[in-house]
């Protein structure tokens, strides 16, 4: 009796093939179609999430790693570290991190465990030092600009939002670094701000306006300090 073995797949019956997974198809609507893990990684790529994971990635090999070799995204998507850096991403995006870069050189610099590089806790550290070091012009811009599109919103002119702005917003800004002790402690309408706080709203923010390590630093830089507050006189705050 005669028995028929079936054809061994070849190239040439299966043509398509997957540059991520190597899997082989014989149709082109096949492959096109199909979407393995590697693949769907890719298409992610231009996410604002998975841009940032790679980046973060690219700095933590750098530091950890002796190799000059320039990371691809290729390499990135078959990392085993890939979903443990999309997810950090993704996180800095969430709660608008600010400086990413230098979000990431404190964790490396203080040898933060990738796994917990998304817990609040550590975010909140590198926070409080971050407002202390930064440039102040940096800082000054970007609280105005919190200002102005805080008072679109309730309709109340931008130099007068600490003034009249709702108290509560403005004390979650201050803990998300979008108003810094800069603009607070320089300004007619920031003392006046602060003065009206209650005992609750201070707990809520005493740890980002510390006023005896903020004094020294004032008292370190007056130059800095005439120049902030001869901005933030002009601004109308």
């Amino acid at each position: 009796m005669l028995i028929l073995k079936p054809m061994k797949e070849t190239w040439e019956t299966k043509p398509y093939s997957c540059e991520f997974c190597k899997r082989s198809f014989r149709r082109e609507s096949t492959i096109i179609s199909h979407i393995c893990e590697s693949k769907h990684r890719w298409m992610d790529k231009d996410k604002q999430g998975n841009r940032l994971g790679f980046q973060s990635w690219i700095e933590f090999y750098k530091k950890n790693s002796t190799s000059k070799k320039q990371k691809t995204y290729e390499e990135f998507i078959r990392s085993a570290y890939y979903t443990a850096f999309v997810k950090f991403g993704s996180y800095c995006v969430d709660v608008n991190v600010l400086n990413v870069s230098r979000y990431i050189d404190w964790l490396l610099k203080n040898q933060i465990k990738i796994d917990a590089w998304c817990q609040d806790t550590n975010y909140t550290k590198f926070l409080i030092e971050y407002l202390r070091i930064e440039d102040p012009l940096d800082a000054v811009a970007r609280s105005i600009e919190t200002t102005i599109n805080m008072a679109e919103v309730d309709r109340i002119l931008s130099k007068d939002y600490l003034r009249y702005g709702n108290s509560n917003k403005i004390c979650y800004a201050i803990t998300t670094g979008k108003l810094s002790p800069w603009i607070l402690y320089h300004s007619n309408s920031g003392k006046e701000f602060l003065d009206k706080l209650d005992e609750s709203q201070i707990k809520m923010v005493i740890d980002y306006l510390n006023p005896e390590l903020w004094a020294i630093k004032f008292k370190r830089e007056p130059e800095k300090v005439d120049e902030v507050k001869s901005l933030l006189t002009m601004a109308g705050y």
